[in-house]
């Protein structure tokens, strides 16, 4: 990931530092050394430039920055076999209202050799004003860079190995920096060139463009596509598969990791209790971990704890503040705080109490991207937005995209690599009809009554606090049927928002969704 409300802030704090859903964003500069001792990045040979189009006279600023197409082959071993595969990574021009070049976008290409029919997947984070660094290189991409067992933070030094659980495997991958972000950058530079792609329908259709350009330069417009955004990313990707299937394109599929489908049902108050009730599984699953550790099962605490949520849990909050001994209890007994704070609470488990209550009680603060991670508080600062998932990743995947790029990919630019963009997730506007008043999984049963074959595979981490797995079975639940379409897939994986940055995890999405591929193009 990353969001754009409670979360969305948060996501692009550290890595600026949200689907961004809560925080601040921050800059990430990017062509830095990793630390001494570093192993060598790269497996690449064969360096070949390509010549990128020729900039438009009016860019100016930037465009000088950019260097041509870098096109680079290696090779992946994969269950004891190699892979060949050629990488590019370079820019392709957005074209505006005159025809002249409005932007470029930057994006790296990976294609297996002697393969040329299958599918491409287009990847992207959210934000808004992410990179795709976080997918790219911690999650589906040929190489990344490993984390602690529990994904708390990037295993130190920093280095790059092999990806097993690679989706290059069974899909060629275009993995894409929007407007503003990574490497992209309007023509002449400048937040208010950069501004007109920020929004909701603003970058929806940059990047369509963007799609349809990369197929057409490279002769797949008529090869199944792919979708996969994560936070943001996949309302980003319910809104684009509409508009790819209005263009024709045969879009086969749709991975929505951690998405935010509804920002309304996202940000609770005081008359929304809704969101009560959808945090209630992910604060018990994290509650079990906390106490007996990641060997703990956690699929019949998740049940138990979604069953009471939808029923008498919804119920008692539903009926207003009116205290209950048995609701106390149950809640009690599932999240771990006593029976005093959730009857101060009238009967409630709000998600900000449950973390104040651990961080009172251990001088440790809970990640909301995953609550089963914390970091110690020396000094608690109650305004301090640290996220110790968030800002450990984010801190070492900006330097560490930008170091890959260069060094492996051959991609060399003194521009910086925005791995999180605080200006555009400030500046974006929305769409209110689209992302607002319409929830994503309402676009995303447009696009599959267009193409009931349309296949859409969700996955969450049972410990995200940005975007809790349950509001998505509830929205799930709410589809109305499509004659001759599969039903929409939903996975739960152990782990939080970024659930592949454990190892364990990942691999276990990648053989999902592998699988939901296979049968998208029997």
């Amino acid at each position: 990931m990353s969001v754009r409300n409670r979360s969305v802030t948060s996501y692009l704090k550290a890595l600026i530092g949200a689907l961004a859903l809560t925080g601040l964003f921050c800059h990430a500069a990017a062509a830095q050394d990793l630390p001494p001792g570093h192993p060598p990045l790269g497996k690449a040979t064969d360096v070949k430039r390509e010549a990128s189009p020729a900039p438009s006279q009016a860019g100016g600023g930037f465009t000088q920055h950019l260097p041509a197409d870098s096109v680079t082959q290696h090779t992946v071993t994969l269950d004891g076999k190699p892979l060949a595969y050629k990488a590019t990574a370079g820019t392709l021009p957005l074209l505006g209202p005159q025809g002249d070049v409005a932007a470029k976008m930057f994006y790296v290409a990976y294609q297996a050799a002697n393969a040329p029919a299958r599918a491409t997947t287009f990847v992207f984070n959210g934000g808004p004003g992410a990179a795709s660094a976080f997918l790219h290189i911690a999650a589906l991409g040929p190489r990344i860079v490993p984390f602690a067992e529990n994904g708390a933070a990037p295993l130190r030094p920093v280095r790059f190995v092999d990806n097993p659980a690679t989706w290059l495997a069974f899909t060629d991958l275009v993995f894409i920096d929007p407007v503003g972000t990574g490497y992209s950058r309007a023509t002449g530079g400048g937040d208010d060139k950069e501004a007109a792609f920020w929004g909701d329908e603003k970058d929806a259709n940059s990047v369509a463009a963007f799609i349809r350009g990369w197929l057409s330069r490279n002769g797949r417009s008529l090869a199944p596509v792919y979708l996969a955004g994560e936070s943001y990313g996949g309302l980003r990707a319910a809104i684009l598969a509409e508009k790819l299937l209005d263009a024709g394109l045969d879009v086969q599929g749709a991975v929505l990791i951690s998405p935010a489908l509804d920002f309304p049902l996202l940000r609770g108050n005081r008359f929304n209790v809704l969101p009560l009730a959808f945090d209630l599984p992910s604060l018990a699953v994290a509650a079990a971990e906390l106490k007996d550790g990641t060997k703990t099962t956690v699929d019949n605490i998740a049940r138990e704890a979604e069953a009471f949520a939808a029923t008498d849990y919804l119920v008692h909050v539903a009926r207003g503040r009116v205290p209950s001994e048995a609701i106390t209890a149950r809640v009690s007994q599932l999240t771990g705080l006593s029976p005093e704070i959730v009857a101060r609470n009238q009967s409630r488990a709000p998600d900000d109490v449950f973390f104040d209550e651990y961080e009172r009680a251990t001088n440790r603060r809970l990640s909301r991207y995953d609550a089963t991670v914390s970091a110690p508080l020396p000094m608690p600062a109650k305004n301090d937005r640290f996220d110790v998932i968030l800002d450990g990743a984010s801190s070492v995947l900006a330097p560490a995209a930008a170091t890959y790029i260069a060094q492996d990919l051959g991609f060399r630019t003194d521009l910086d690599y925005r791995l999180l963009n605080e200006t555009a997730n400030r500046r974006w506007s929305g769409d209110r009809k689209r992302a607002h008043e319409a929830s994503g999984v309402e676009l995303i049963e447009r696009a599959r009554t267009q193409n009931p074959a349309l296949k859409v595979f969700i996955a969450h981490g049972y410990t995200d606090l940005v975007t809790p797995y349950a509001l998505s079975r509830y929205l799930i639940g709410q589809l109305r049927p499509i004659e001759g379409a599969a039903p929409v897939e939903l996975h739960v994986y152990r782990g939080g928002h970024m659930m592949y940055f454990r190892g364990a995890s990942r691999e276990a999405l990648t053989r999902d969704v592998r699988r939901m591929y296979e049968t998208s193009q029997r």
